[in-house]
């Protein structure tokens, strides 16, 4: 049971956080937070200012072709990241007052890096919560005992299948057995290493899955398959949509209208009830309705209108070392918005090769920009969609200029990274 947790207000009326919590929150004094009512009180927001993960794309290649990738729909420079670019990258942070994780992943695989062991082993040197996305192809008994032994964190593995069928129709390959041979091998000398459970030691194992309606009946199985290979977390995404095979896979297009009209909307406030055919019929025709849902008085069908790469105080580093607020700004790329093409032009903020990353982090014009994406005052264009400004990020009505967000479907809590 959570230990129950107190802030006080002291003579001014403010409301003084315990030191604990301020620090878990990432907030120093003098900083400004964002404040969101609710219909219980309120919801303090991390500080934005506080940088706490970096995505480091270390490559952008890959060993598979899977259909649902970006690098169908995108010409671009292949490579790999030096390693004085990565060093460049860790000593840019030693004058960080925290240590942010170091996650590796981006449009390519990470392991494929010939020097990925001894990026993760600088990174753990320094101090730095590591973590990797990988689909699991190049996870080798030697590769997982060189993990365990540089005490990895977290290990993402994308599975969107847990049938060879499901999983080939996404990833154009054979390789699910190879994957839960691996997962089963990595399970295996955890077990031999730390003893105890499944989830017992480090690297923790996370499942990332893209749920289209090819593959969402073999959501379950996936879960419960993971489960049995000892994992702990399960990232589930829609498909972000690169062509009109994939527009027919999405399984979102009616709910880019939920996040209209919510304050006009009729609330209705569900308790835990039992999943049961009894049952099924009558909360699926609630959850299908125009409606405020919430579950024991939490907001289910909620217009979310965040950043999460902001709000969980990240950035993103290309292999080459330019420096951008997200991954969905690493390159320029076409997907569809509703069913008109929309293309997301690139953006970045530096590049670690020019300035220490965290001077770039600090940079007067980057903090104005993450404050602009957390009050998210950009025109609604996920559900407008009526004109052309919602072709492209460069404007959009509000007079906002690029990057401009209010069509960017991880805002909405349509697509998801680990």
């Amino acid at each position: 049971m959570a230990k129950v947790q107190y802030a006080r207000i002291n003579q001014n009326g403010e409301i003084v956080l315990p030191a604990h919590l301020s620090a878990a929150l990432g907030i120093s004094p003098g900083d400004e937070i964002r404040v969101e009512e609710n219909d219980n009180g309120l919801h303090l927001h991390p500080s934005v200012h506080t940088l706490k993960r970096v995505y480091v794309e270390v490559t952008n290649k890959c060993n598979l072709k899977c259909k649902t990738c970006i690098r169908n729909v995108w010409d671009v420079k292949y490579g790999y990241m030096p390693g004085e670019t990565f060093e460049r990258l860790l000593s840019g942070l030693e004058v960080a007052p925290n240590k942010p994780e170091i996650f590796f992943g981006g449009y390519g695989e990470p392991i494929s890096h010939p020097n990925i062991l001894d990026m993760i082993a600088r990174a753990k040197e320094k101090g730095h919560r590591v973590s990797l996305i990988t689909n699991g192809i190049l996870l080798t008994q030697s590769v997982i005992q060189r993990f365990i032994e540089l005490n990895l964190d977290m290990i993402w593995v994308s599975l969107d299948g847990a049938s060879p069928e499901c999983y080939a129709d996404v990833r154009l390959g054979d390789s699910l057995p190879v994957v839960l041979e691996n997962l089963s091998q990595l399970r295996t000398l955890k077990y031999q290493k730390f003893g105890g459970s499944n989830w017992s030691g480090q690297p923790k194992l996370g499942i990332a899955f893209v749920a289209m309606r090819r593959n969402i009946h073999n959501l379950d199985e996936v879960i419960r398959l993971g489960t049995r290979l000892g994992a702990v977390e399960f990232s589930i995404s829609n498909v972000l949509a690169h062509n009109t095979e994939l527009l027919n896979e999405n399984l979102y297009m009616r709910s880019l209208d939920l996040v209209a009209g919510q304050e006009v909307r009729p609330k209705v406030h569900m308790p835990l009830m039992d999943i049961q055919p009894e049952t099924m019929k009558a909360l699926t025709s609630v959850m299908k309705g125009f409606y405020r849902l919430q579950l024991t008085g939490s907001p289910l069908n909620r217009n979310t209108d965040q950043c999460p790469f902001v709000e969980r105080g990240s950035m993103a580093v290309r292999w080459d070392g330019k420096v951008s607020p997200c991954l969905p700004l690493l390159y320029t790329h076409k997907h569809f918005l509703d069913d008109r093409e929309r293309t997301s032009n690139e953006y970045f903020v530096g590049d670690i090769h020019e300035q220490d990353l965290f001077h770039i982090w600090e940079d007067a014009s980057y903090k104005a920009l993450r404050k602009r994406l957390q009050d998210f005052d950009f025109s609604p264009c996920t559900f407008c969609n009526s004109c052309e400004m919602a072709n492209e990020n460069r404007e959009d009505c509000f007079g906002n200029v690029h990057p401009t967000c209010g069509g960017c479907l991880w805002a909405r809590g349509l697509i998801r990274c680990p």
